[in-house]
């Protein structure tokens, strides 16, 4: 390493994650948007609501050779919403996703439902809803 270059740590990249979750970096992003769109939204809640931004959901009973992908990918945004990203990430990872796919997945999501509270109100701190919960003898407990 050149003598003067400071190396990145892993606490740097931790903090330039997290400036996507703050308020000023959500302010400029919707200013951006409103600027190339030519419209006057004050929140991402608001561009979901006016159907400018689309919320995808995935069908609970989706299965792929006997994969229950539905019902993993929505237990995963429950544990989103409830801030167990770890549990998300394992559950996604039975997809069938890479590794970096998840990642990739979560940290969206971790976004989106920043951006949209009224996604998360569905969930958070409630208990798992019944036709979420997985086929008994499937490797995750609840």
């Amino acid at each position: 390493m050149k003598k003067g270059k400071k190396r990145l740590e892993l606490d740097d990249f931790v903090d330039f994650v997290d400036l996507e979750r703050t308020d000023e970096y959500c302010e400029n992003e919707l200013r951006k948007y409103n600027e190339l769109n030519n419209t006057d939204f004050k929140t991402f809640q608001e561009m979901s609501n006016a159907g400018f931004v689309k919320v995808l959901q995935i069908p609970i009973e989706l299965e792929k050779d006997g994969i229950p992908i539905g019902k993993l990918i929505n237990q995963a945004y429950y544990w989103i919403a409830n801030g167990n990203e770890k549990k998300a990430r394992k559950l996604l990872k039975l997809t069938g996703l890479s590794s970096s796919q998840v990642k990739q997945y979560v940290e969206d999501e971790v976004r989106l439902q920043y951006r949209n509270p009224k996604e998360v109100e569905k969930y958070k701190n409630k208990p798992l809803p019944e036709e979420l919960k997985l086929p008994e003898g499937f490797g995750v407990t609840h």
